[in-house]
């Protein structure tokens, strides 16, 4: 295998389910990956700023400092805090989204352009934390109808399929939006043309204009579980599926790791392959 980067997505492949942390083992496993000249970074579909604990983490800053966030939305140099691409729903877009929202009735939060923040739909949210806003270090606050702000995107909590495709099919007439399912019951509202594979695109073309690390498609290692995932891993030369990942997910990696994530599933499929 010619790999040349590795990209992780973080929930449900990265990290563990119950406490959200990274595997000691897949910690080790990524450093070596880096000692053997191998640039690691993550593809979330968090938004950018709140994925620097985990670059600090993995301490993949100084080899890559770029990272993709909201599903490939947003490509950000995290030494700098400058954006190389940023794709943000028009405001527009945003109040036609945001009545649909409304109407389908389920708690959300709405991601504005600024990161720091969340608009959430009711005190409930907060206090039962079910998007880890808390571990993001977003401030919350509930959403004013009257004073919507424009938004990277929207995630909403549903774990009723039917009531998901009601959504999708509001959302589907849209010629600049689309949903996007992330499991765990959530789903999401972002620009049409957006997705993580398109996100890694851009982030390597930033790689070449601004570092002169010039990599090609096809020696990028990509692992993921979730449909949002979808893209990368199959349009990467090495989309590697967790053990946790969902069946359609399955269908097109080109493996499938033996562990889930959280038995490091990462490590092991790294250990046998471009590590043994």
């Amino acid at each position: 295998m010619a790999v040349k980067m590795i990209v992780c997505d973080i929930d449900g492949t990265l990290v563990t389910d119950r406490e959200k942390i990274i595997p000691l083992a897949n910690i080790r496993a990524l450093q070596k990956a880096q000692d053997a000249g191998i640039l690691v970074t993550i593809a979330s579909g968090r938004v950018a700023s709140s994925l620097h604990a985990y670059a600090m983490a993995l301490d993949i800053i100084d080899n890559c400092p770029y990272v993709v966030g909201s599903n490939g939305g947003a490509v950000l140099n995290l030494k700098t805090r400058e954006y190389v691409y940023d794709e943000v729903v028009s405001y527009e877009d945003t109040l036609w989204a945001m009545t649909i929202v409304k109407a389908f009735g389920y708690d959300f939060y709405l991601a504005p352009l600024d990161e720091q923040k969340a608009y959430v739909s009711q005190k409930k949210v907060v206090v039962d934390d079910p998007f880890l806003l808390r571990n993001s270090g977003m401030k919350t606050e509930i959403i004013n109808w009257d004073k919507i702000p424009q938004m990277r995107k929207v995630v909403i909590s549903c774990h009723d399929e039917e009531k998901q495709n009601w959504l999708r099919q509001q959302i589907a007439i849209s010629p600049t939006l689309r949903t996007e399912v992330t499991g765990y019951g959530f789903i999401e509202i972002i620009p049409k043309n957006v997705n993580k594979w398109q996100g890694i695109l851009r982030l390597i073309a930033a790689l070449k204009d601004n570092a002169n690390i010039h990599l090609d498609w096809d020696e990028i290692m990509c692992f993921g579980d979730q449909m949002n995932d979808y893209e990368m891993i199959k349009n990467a030369k090495y989309g590697i599926a967790l053990a946790n990942a969902v069946p359609q997910l399955k269908e097109v990696a080109v493996a499938i790791t033996n562990k889930d994530n959280n038995a490091a599933g990462i490590a092991d499929y790294l250990y046998q392959t471009i590590l043994k």
